[in-house]
């Protein structure tokens, strides 16, 4: 399980990329769980598209997965916080430079309770699923404060307190992966942070914060 950033690829793919360098290449499915930014609804939203397209070629989707997903009355589709939705799309050019062949299960999450995403997901999993929860930190901060209010989301994820304050757009990702990795038995490891000065030197006074925090079997090395 992979927490990583969704900002424009000279800002955040910096960081973006410590993560995606771990993950194992074998993996075949990829649930990617991203905030709606643009569009309030209840529960959860589903693309009904056959694929996304990026400069580097199409990635299908998981239909079979999908359509068991379906089934649960949390599941839905909502057209106005797909269409313009990002945090999806920047996830998938790493994936496909990360994988060998993989199709997605991409996730919008508005209204719903983090434990109920968690459960409606881990009957899905395998040892070839990974997933991401993709988010931000902190939005428009200079760049001393954000780090220091980073670091206490940071803390937050690293010590599985699923009630512990996230300032972070994807907190109901980050939330539904912790809930996750407690119960397969991962461990978090920061992998990188950084802020919009730190990576591409624009406005100290106005950054947006980034981490990779990938979850593992064991500590690695």
């Amino acid at each position: 399980m992979l927490i990583s950033p969704h900002a424009g690829f000279m800002f955040s793919g910096p960081v973006a990329g410590k993560g995606y360098a771990t993950i194992d290449k074998a993996a075949t499915t990829v649930i990617i769980l991203g905030p709606s930014h643009h569009e309030w609804f209840s529960g959860v939203s589903i693309s009904d598209v056959d694929y996304y397209a990026t400069p580097l070629g199409s990635v299908t989707l998981a239909k079979d997965i999908i359509a068991k997903l379906r089934k649960n009355p949390l599941v839905t589709f909502s057209a106005a916080a797909d269409a313009p939705e990002h945090s999806i799309e920047v996830q998938l050019p790493f994936l496909q430079v990360a994988l060998f062949s993989f199709s997605i299960v991409p996730i919008i999450t508005g209204k719903v309770d983090a434990q109920a995403v968690a459960d409606l997901i881990a009957p899905i999993l395998t040892p070839s699923t990974l997933v991401v929860a993709s988010s931000d930190l902190s939005h428009y901060h200079g760049s001393a404060e954000a780090k220091i209010i980073d670091n206490a989301t940071i803390q937050t994820i690293l010590s599985g307190n699923f009630d512990g304050a996230l300032d972070a757009c994807g907190e109901l990702p980050i939330r539904v992966v912790m809930r996750l990795a407690r119960t397969e038995g991962l461990i978090p490891e920061l992998l990188d942070s950084r802020n919009s000065f730190e990576t591409a030197h624009m406005q100290e006074n106005r950054v947006v914060g980034y981490a990779s925090i990938g979850y593992f079997k064991k500590k690695s090395k």
